[in-house]
């Protein structure tokens, strides 16, 4: 008969590298029971702390406890987590800030599109919202002219931003699709509980006065207005997946993600949709602040103009400031320094 190890006589080293194998799953277990189901922004010292001692005791159950009956109870806690974390569900009708409190709805009827709820609020310098208007809006896609890269970032962290995209219109019309965390009143955005089921994914619909003004006039961040080279099928193409893509989103809520369903990821698997292409995995999309680089190595720059060009030309910060939030914006915010 073999004889049966007893935790006494396992190596000691077997146990610690055990324990080693064990951190990844207490950081997940950290992760999910600080933020999970909570409120995003807002880290709550009774959770942080419940989850710093689980996570700890995953790690010491098979020093302490032997290898199988610490791995036992490592498995058990995990699945518990598994299940908790599973029965979190995205939903449509919570308490929703002001700014994202309607889903914009879509259709297409031929070669026409229209975007019911397209956002125009105004913002005071605090950021709160002074003015509320939503308007419904029919784009012919016959007429789509340019799409543009909206680079904006924020934080004084390298590489951290925000990307969006302009749709332009022969008759002089507007519209920005982002693809955005989607917040309760209260909430804050926390990229470490964006990977933690602390938000659902929005797309937003919004006038140009709208999403460019607060990026720069009340947020004062850097931000790039880049005509993409992409030629009006192509920028048709990609209106339409990113429309459908709201639509669906207004009938199925999704959890954002930081990493995996965030507003570069977004853009990224609606490209490789419209083109028929696998983009390798990729840091610039992870950070998009960094982003203007892929898309000139996708050749989506403007014919001739380079990153440093591109990030010279195309900064609108000055001319935002300038310009009245009047029916010139946009074109103001275009014109040539």
């Amino acid at each position: 008969m073999s004889k049966t190890t007893t935790p006494a006589e396992e190596p000691r080293w077997m146990r610690w590298a055990m324990a080693l194998l064990m951190l990844p799953l207490a950081l997940l277990a950290l992760g999910v029971l600080t933020y999970a189901g909570g409120a995003g922004g807002e880290l709550s010292p009774m959770r942080l702390g419940l989850g710093l001692a689980v996570g700890g005791a995953m790690v010491a159950w098979p020093v302490m406890l032997g290898i199988k009956r610490g791995g036992l109870l490592v498995a058990l806690v995990a699945a518990l987590l598994s299940i908790f974390y599973g029965a979190q569900r995205p939903a449509a009708d919570r308490n929703w800030q002001e700014n994202v409190s309607r889903a914009p709805r879509a259709s297409i009827e031929g070669r026409e599109v229209t975007i019911r709820d397209v956002r125009d609020f105004r913002y005071d310098e605090e950021g709160e919202v002074e003015e509320a208007r939503w308007y419904d809006a029919t784009y012919n896609l016959d007429e789509i002219q340019q799409a543009y890269f909206i680079l904006t970032t924020f934080g004084g962290v390298p590489g951290v931003a925000h990307v969006m995209v302009s749709f332009e219109f022969s008759d002089e019309r507007f519209v920005v699709l982002s693809a955005e965390a989607r917040r309760e009143e209260g909430e804050s955005y926390d990229p470490l509980g964006g990977m933690f089921r602390q938000y659902e994914l929005f797309y937003v619909a919004a006038d140009e006065r709208d999403a460019l003004g607060l990026r720069t006039r009340v947020h004062k961040d850097p931000t790039w207005v880049i005509p993409m080279n992409a030629g009006p099928e192509k920028t048709a193409a990609f209106f339409v997946d990113m429309v459908q893509r709201l639509e669906t989103l207004a009938k199925e809520p999704s959890w954002y993600h930081t990493v995996l369903n965030s507003c570069s990821s977004n853009l990224a698997a609606h490209y490789e949709r419209i083109n028929a292409v696998e983009l390798p995995p990729d840091y610039r999309v992870l950070l998009p602040g960094f982003s203007e680089e892929l898309i000139a190595e996708l050749d989506l720059l403007p014919e001739g103009v380079s990153v440093a060009e591109a990030r010279e030309r195309f900064l609108i910060n000055e001319r935002a400031l300038a310009a009245p939030l009047d029916a010139n914006f946009s074109r103001a915010i275009r014109s040539t320094p």
